[in-house]
């Protein structure tokens, strides 16, 4: 244990997880998130909304937006007749939001390593976002939004970029019951409406539930 230079501070440098406590506090805070300091889950959310908007205000964020235009994708998926010096042309993460990405990449290091910053998991989210693991799929402004306001639209997998079965295969360890329920009504909707060109889509299917239900026991030993 070290005395800081703040008076009624005390930092604890343990080599794995550094934390600064105070006796006019009720709570310590640490470098590190764990399985414990998450069983509060507004401090879940928090985090994970803390460090998607981090990613989202940094300049790789902007960056990949238009790395992703250079190769071609400055028109609407949905209108193509509508590009970018016509119209808002914005990223939209499609079948895992950027918060279910979050998750994934949270509860996986979780299951791994036992804990997480938000520095980890923002450099996680520029990594799989760099490797063009996290599929997305460019829209107006207007269908963007609208997109959000109708839970009714589906964009068809083939009509969208980045090998999301990669990224899903790579964090298994983090898929959850519920992100695993939804990416499952997914596959099965695009099979409903065919013309897929992907056939992992199948196998993962049947894949993910048993990945959600091993990460579910693990996350309550």
């Amino acid at each position: 244990m070290e005395d800081t230079s703040i008076p009624g501070i005390t930092s604890i440098q343990d080599n794995i997880n550094p934390t600064v406590q105070s006796p006019f506090v009720p709570y310590n805070i640490s470098l590190y998130h764990t399985r414990y300091s998450f069983l509060d889950t507004d401090e879940y959310i928090n985090f994970i909304k803390n460090s998607v908007s981090r990613f989202r205000r940094s300049r790789f964020y902007k960056n990949y937006k238009s790395y992703l235009m250079s190769l071609g994708m400055y028109r609407s998926q949905l209108s193509a007749n509508i590009s970018s010096d016509m119209a808002t042309i914005e990223m939209h993460h499609n079948i895992l939001t950027i918060f279910d990405i979050a998750v994934i990449l949270t509860e996986h290091e979780l299951n791994q390593v036992g804990m997480i910053s938000s520095f980890d998991l923002v450099n996680l989210m520029k990594k799989v976002h760099r490797e063009n693991k996290v599929q997305v799929v460019m829209l107006t402004l207007t269908e963007h939004q609208e997109f959000h306001n109708n839970t009714g639209m589906f964009i068809h997998p083939d009509m969208c970029f980045g090998n999301w079965i990669e990224f899903v295969k790579e964090y298994s360890d983090g898929i959850t019951i519920d992100i695993a329920n939804k990416i499952i009504k997914y596959i099965n909707r695009a099979e409903e409406l065919g013309c897929t060109s992907d056939n992992n889509l199948l196998k993962l299917r049947d894949e993910l539930v048993d990945w959600s239900k091993n990460n579910e026991y693990a996350s309550m030993r």
